[in-house]
């Protein structure tokens, strides 16, 4: 099981070029330097909560998004293989984040089913990242 530490920085820069973000832009953006993003993405420098705060921003996220998307790693890294069979996790708790109720959603779909809503879900991204 990886760290914590590791797991905050493979977090930060899966989001980071998710969004085609260089670690300079981001440390722009954060108002940090170039250095210190980098030594977080490679798990070498513990951020604290206002940089997280910071990071958060960044990326266009909120400060419970990136650390819902930090626990779904650690639990990732805790459970057994078989169980991540698609890398979905069902939400246990009520109020759980919009992210971890679609997935349930999509964990209830046939394959071909979810071929449909994943060629949908890229159509409406496709219309709401073109300026209209």
């Amino acid at each position: 099981m990886a760290d914590l530490q590791e797991t905050i920085g493979r977090v930060v820069r899966q989001e980071r070029q998710y969004r085609s973000l260089t670690i300079k832009e981001l440390g722009e953006k954060a108002g940090l330097s170039e250095i210190y993003v980098g030594e977080i993405e490679r798990g070498q420098k513990y951020p604290s909560a206002k940089v997280l705060e910071s990071l958060a921003q960044a990326l266009g996220l909120d400060l419970a998004e990136l650390l819902e998307l930090m626990a779904e790693e650690i639990r990732k890294d805790r459970e057994p293989e078989y169980t991540r069979v698609i890398g979905f996790t069902i939400p246990t708790t009520p109020n759980q984040p919009r992210r971890t109720v679609v997935k349930r959603i999509v964990n209830l779909l046939d394959e071909g089913e979810i071929e449909s809503v994943a060629n949908f879900s890229a159509f409406l991204l496709s219309k709401h990242l073109t300026p209209q």
